[in-house]
């Protein structure tokens, strides 16, 4: 999707959503073929979502934590480079898809 010209933004978020879909789409077949096509029916898929929302709220304290020490690098590299275009160095979505 990187190699295609952003257009509308409308269009590019359901071309996202799409992405979503199909990448839940792949991993459940996978996991059907992993594991077998009604293996979900077997397991207790309250305890699987507990362990999966501490791996999300795990993931989310890696990425907020990735996502200050990117900010805190843009914040330095403004610093050194006052020139550098946009609100501390950041370029609005609205930028982006209005030229």
């Amino acid at each position: 999707m990187a190699e295609e010209e952003i257009v509308d933004l409308a269009e590019f978020i359901e071309k996202l959503s799409l992405e979503f879909d199909e990448m839940c789409s792949a991993r459940h077949a996978m996991g059907a073929e992993k594991y077998g096509p009604g293996k979900f029916l077997m397991v207790d898929t309250i305890e699987e979502a507990l362990q999966e929302v501490a791996d999300l709220a795990n993931y989310a304290r890696y990425s907020y934590i990735r996502l200050r020490l990117l900010q805190e690098s843009i914040r330095l590299h403004i610093e050194q480079t006052p020139d550098v275009p946009g609100v501390q160095g950041f370029v609005s979505v609205r930028e982006v898809f209005e030229g």
